[in-house]
C-alpha cells in the first residue's frame, strides 16, 4: 500500500471512527443530532424537498425517542431504512454505539468477550478485532411496531484497551398492519446486517485506514 491514506496497526494507531459500506435504501443518521435536523439529512439524502407529513411525523416522534434512550450520549451513528419494505411492512435499523470501559485490573476486554462467549455469543471479526454477536430477545411491546428480530454485537477497536463499540440491529414490523413475508424479510435484513459488518474499517484521528498490510 502507498500514499499517507493508511496507517499500520503496528504502528500502534488508534481508532478514532470508522467507516462502512452503506447499503442501497439506507440513510445515515449521526449520534446527537436531533430530530428535525436528522430529518432534514434524511430528506437531503433522499433528494426530497417536501416530504409527506405522516412521514414526517412517524420519523420525528421515532427519533425523538432514540434521543431519550441516548441519555449518555453514546450512539455514534444511526442507519435506517428509508421506508417500510412494500407488501410487508418491514424497516430496519442499525446503530453504532461507544461503550467505554472503567479502567481497573479486570477490564480486560478480550475476557469480557470470552464471557460473553461462554453465555452463547458467537465470536466473530470486525474491523480486523475480535467481537461478539448474539440474538436479543424482544419484549412485549405496546408500540404501533413490533419488533421481529434483534442482534448485537460487541467489538473490540483497534489499539484500544478500554473501549467497545456496540452495534445494534433492529427489524421492525407494523402491527396495525398485516404484511406477507415478514419472516424472510425480517432474515434477509440479518443476513444484510452479517454482510454490513464485513466491510467496518477502522479509521485513526487523521482518516487514515488502519492496516495489517505493509506500507511502502
Amino acid at each position: 500500500m502507498r500514499g499517507a491514506q493508511y496507517v499500520s496497526r503496528s504502528s500502534g494507531a488508534r481508532g478514532a471512527s470508522y467507516s462502512i459500506v452503506v447499503p442501497p435504501g439506507f440513510v445515515r443518521i449521526p449520534g446527537g443530532a436531533g430530530p428535525e435536523t436528522a430529518l432534514s439529512m434524511v430528506l437531503d439524502q433522499l433528494g426530497e424537498t417536501s416530504p409527506d407529513p405522516e412521514f414526517e411525523t412517524r420519523f420525528v416522534d421515532a427519533l425523538r425517542r432514540v434521543g431519550e434512550a441516548d441519555v449518555h450520549h453514546a450512539v455514534l451513528d444511526s442507519y435506517i431504512t428509508a421506508g417500510p419494505v412494500p407488501d410487508a411492512g418491514v424497516a430496519c435499523s442499525v446503530v453504532f454505539a461507544a461503550v467505554p470501559v472503567t479502567r481497573s485490573e479486570h477490564s480486560d476486554l478480550d475476557r469480557l468477550l470470552l464471557a460473553r462467549i461462554a453465555g452463547g455469543a458467537t465470536p466473530t471479526v470486525v474491523g480486523g478485532d475480535p467481537a461478539v454477536s448474539w440474538e436479543l430477545e424482544s419484549a412485549a411491546s405496546h408500540e404501533p411496531q413490533r419488533v421481529l428480530r434483534r442482534r448485537a454485537v460487541l467489538a473490540r477497536v483497534a489499539g484500544h484497551d478500554h473501549l467497545l463499540v456496540s452495534i445494534v440491529l433492529t427489524v421492525v414490523a407494523d402491527a396495525t398492519q398485516r404484511g406477507e413475508g415478514r419472516g424472510e424479510v425480517a432474515e434477509a435484513f440479518v443476513e444484510l446486517f452479517e454482510a454490513m459488518l464485513t466491510t467496518v474499517r477502522w479509521r485513526d484521528d487523521r482518516g487514515r485506514l488502519i492496516t495489517e498490510r505493509p506500507i511502502e
